[in-house]
C-alpha cells in the first residue's frame, strides 16, 4: 500500500533530482521494490538513486537487482565501498553476482575482498556452472549429535547472525559427515538435558555436482526451506535456500517459454525485464527461428504446388485449408504442452511413453470425430456433400495425426538428450502444416481421382 502510495512522489522527485527528500523516502520501502524502481531508471539515475540510499539499506537493495544494473552500480563505486558490499552479501548472491559479470572484472573485484571471503567466492565459483556447487552457501549452522538440546540452545543463540537461515538445524559428525536435522522449532519443545541423537531425524540431501534444477524437485518434494549440499563422502558443504531455488525455477522455466515459443535465449540476465531490453536483442532474439521456419515452410508451399492441378480445379478446396492445417497444429500444441509440462515436473518419464501414446490414440480419434462433424457441416454448405467428405475425413486424419505428433516429438527429443521445450508452438505448428497439407491435398486428390473413375 505505501508503495503504491508514494510512487507519483517518488518519480516527481526524481525528476527534479530532489536526492535529499528520496534518501528519507526510499527505505520506507521493502528493498525489493526500490531495487524495481531503480531497474526501471534510466541508466543515468540508476547508480544516482543507489548512491544516495543509507548504507544499511542498500546492502540489501543490492542483492535484488538485476545482474546487469548490479554491474553498472559497481562500475561506478569506490573500491571501498564495493568491497564492503560484496563482502557484506551472502556468499550464494555474491556467487551468482561474480559469475554474471565479466571475467575480467570479476577477477578484479575478487582481489579486493578479505582473505577469508575470497577464499569462499573462488570455492564457489570453482564448482562447474549450472550445478548445486554455485548455488549454495556456506551459512548454515549445524551441531554435534552428543550435545543436549541445552548446549545446542547456546551455540545457535551465538551462531544464528551469521546463518542465512535457521529454521533447519543440521546434525554432522567430527568429519563433518552428515547424520541428519532437527527443526527449530522441535528444540524449543524438547528438555533442555535431551542429546541430540535422540532426537535427529534424517533429512534429504544433494550432491555438489548435481544440476540445479534438480534442487527444485527435491525442495518442493519434501516442503523445504533449506536442502543439505553432500559431497561424495558424505561430508555436508553447505545449503540451498528456497528462495534460491524459487529464482532457478523461474530462469527455467522462463527458457523453457522462450523455446516454446521460438525465441532463442539469450546469455544477458537482463533481457528477461521486457520493458528494458533493447531493440537490437528483441531482434536478435527472435530472428533466428523466424528465418528457420520460414524454410521449413516453404515445403508446405512444395507440397501445395505438387496438387496445384487438384486445387485450381476444385477452388473451394482452398477456402478449407486454413482452417484444416490450423486444426492440426492446435492440436499437435495442444498434446506438446501436456506433455512437456508433465515430463518437466516428473509426471510423465520416458518409460511411460506407450501408455500414454495409447491413451492419445483414443483421445486424438475422439477429438477427430468431433472437428470432422463439425468441418462436415461447413463442407456441405460451402461446397456439397463430396467436398463435405473430403474436408472431414482431411479433418480426422490431420487432428489424429497431428495430435500423435505432438505427443510422440517431446519424447523423442528427451531420448536424444535434446530440451523437449523446442518442440513448442513454431516447430511443432510447422511440421503440422506440412503433414496436414500433404494428407488435405492428397486425400482429395484421391477422392476425385475415384470420382471420375466412377463416373
Amino acid at each position: 500500500m505505501l508503495k503504491e502510495l508514494l510512487q507519483p512522489e517518488i518519480e516527481d522527485l526524481i525528476e527534479e533530482k530532489d536526492w535529499d527528500a528520496l534518501r528519507d523516502i526510499l527505505p520506507l520501502w521493502q528493498e525489493v521494490e526500490t531495487a524495481n524502481l531503480i531497474t526501471s531508471l534510466k541508466n543515468e539515475d540508476k547508480y544516482k538513486v543507489f548512491s544516495i540510499l543509507p548504507k544499511d539499506y542498500y546492502l540489501g537493495v543490492f542483492p535484488e537487482l538485476v545482474p546487469i544494473d548490479q554491474q553498472r552500480i559497481i562500475e561506478n563505486m569506490p573500491e571501498a565501498d564495493i568491497k564492503e558490499l560484496l563482502e557484506n552479501m551472502n556468499p550464494d548472491d555474491r556467487t551468482y553476482f561474480l559469475e554474471s559479470i565479466p571475467e575480467e572484472m570479476s577477477a578484479n573485484i575478487l582481489k579486493l575482498l578479505g582473505s577469508e571471503e575470497r577464499e569462499i567466492a573462488s570455492w564457489l565459483l570453482a564448482y562447474p556452472e549450472g550445478s548445486i556447487g554455485r548455488l549454495m552457501t556456506p551459512e548454515y549452522i549445524s551441531i554435534k549429535p552428543d550435545w543436549t538440546v541445552g548446549e545446542a540452545f547456546e551455540y545457535i543463540r551465538s551462531n544464528i547472525e551469521d546463518a542465512e537461515t535457521y529454521t533447519t538445524i543440521y546434525v554432522i559428525d567430527e568429519r563433518r559427515t552428515l547424520i541428519g536435522s532437527i527443526p527449530l522449532r522441535k528444540l524449543f519443545f524438547t528438555d533442555k538435558d535431551t542429546l541430540i541423537s535422540e532426537i535427529t531425524s534424517s533429512c534429504p540431501y544433494i550432491l555438489v555436482y548435481e544440476e540445479q534444477e534438480n534442487a527444485i524437485e527435491v525442495i518442493k518434494k519434501y516442503n523445504l526451506h533449506s536442502l543439505a549440499v553432500i559431497d561424495d563422502r558424505h561430508a555436508m558443504l553447505g545449503i540451498v535456500t528456497v528462495d534460491d531455488i524459487l529464482d532457478i525455477a523461474e530462469e527455467e522455466y522462463t527458457d523453457d517459454f522462450h523455446k516454446m515459443a521460438g525465441i532463442t535465449s539469450s546469455e544477458d540476465q537482463f533481457d528477461d525485464n521486457l520493458k528494458i531490453t533493447p531493440i537490437a536483442t528483441l531482434y536478435k532474439q527472435r530472428i533466428l527461428w523466424l528465418l528457420i521456419l520460414v524454410f521449413i515452410n516453404i515445403f508446405s508451399g512444395g507440397v501445395i504446388g505438387i496438387f496445384q492441378n487438384t486445387l485450381q480445379k476444385h477452388i473451394v478446396l482452398v477456402v478449407f485449408l486454413p482452417l484444416l492445417i490450423g486444426s492440426g497444429g492446435n492440436a499437435g500444441s495442444q498434446s506438446a504442452t501436456l506433455v512437456i509440462r508433465s515430463l518437466a515436473i516428473g509426471d510423465v518419464v520416458l518409460k511411460d511413453w506407450f501408455y500414454m501414446l495409447s491413451k492419445e490414440l483414443i483421445v486424438s480419434s475422439m477429438l477427430g470425430l468431433s472437428m470432422a462433424l463439425g468441418v462436415y457441416i461447413l463442407g456441405v454448405i460451402r461446397g456439397g456433400f463430396e467436398i463435405a467428405a473430403i474436408v472431414g475425413i482431411s479433418m480426422f486424419s490431420i487432428v489424429f495425426i497431428g495430435s500423435i505428433i505432438g505427443l510422440c516429438l517431446p519424447f523423442i527429443l528427451t531420448k536424444l538428450n535434446i530440451d523437449p521445450a523446442i518442440s513448442g508452438a513454431p516447430m511443432l505448428t510447422s511440421i503440422c502444416d506440412i503433414i496436414g497439407t500433404a494428407i488435405y491435398c492428397s486425400i482429395a486428390t484421391l477422392a476425385f481421382i475415384i470420382l471420375n473413375n466412377v463416373n
